[in-house]
């Protein structure tokens, strides 16, 4: 497993919801990044038959990430390891930069799924939860794979916020489930794949 590398410079600017939307800490106010054209199949529980989707339960006003179709099943691992040593897998989806400002937003339910942020240098981005309609929690990895920080996101919220020590990589997760698994700020969190160089440029 590569150790979760991350860092990165989004502006100030908050990036849509926490889920997404990174903002210079994670939250300020929308950025100029343009937001991808909802897929008119991505509407409310709307599947293909041609190709085989992930039903999502969408608005269908809303953009949704591309990745969001993907089967948990198929998403690539996030692993942390709590103070007692014990590790715990989330499966993530892995959106291109030029998603960030949709993260996970425009769905109405997330599942037993999280998001990654990835960022090329060290940053204090903040995120914001613009039409994210749950809550989320957030944890804030550096480039050893320490996490720094984890913050709860409340739903529809769109106060931005960040941590206060820099960061690589962001790590969305349904709200409550860095908690539950006993996972805190210093424990440590791997990725179980190469960020795509599509993030790296």
């Amino acid at each position: 497993m590569a150790a979760l590398l991350v860092a990165a410079a989004c502006g100030d600017d908050p990036v849509e919801p926490a889920t997404s939307a990174p903002t210079s800490n994670v939250t300020t106010e929308p950025t100029s990044m343009a937001t991808p054209t909802a897929d008119p199949a991505m509407t409310a529980t709307a599947t293909s038959e041609a190709t085989p989707r992930v039903v999502v339960t969408a608005s269908p006003d809303e953009a949704v990430a591309s990745t969001a179709y993907i089967p948990a099943s198929e998403l690539p691992l996030a692993v942390m390891t709590a103070g007692d040593g014990s590790e715990h897998a989330l499966p993530i989806e892995v959106p291109d930069r030029g998603e960030y400002n949709v993260g996970l937003s425009g769905r109405l339910e997330l599942g037993e799924r999280g998001m990654l942020f990835w960022y090329p240098e060290p940053t204090t981005q903040h995120f914001w939860m613009l039409n994210t309609h749950y809550d989320l929690s957030i944890a804030f990895v550096d480039g050893d794979g320490t996490i720094v920080d984890i913050l709860l996101m409340e739903a529809e919220s769109l106060q931005t916020r960040g941590p206060d020590a820099p960061y690589r990589y962001a790590i969305e997760a349904p709200a409550g489930w860095y908690g539950e698994r006993g996972i805190e700020p210093g424990d440590q969190a791997l990725l179980d794949f190469e960020i795509p160089e599509s993030l790296r440029g």
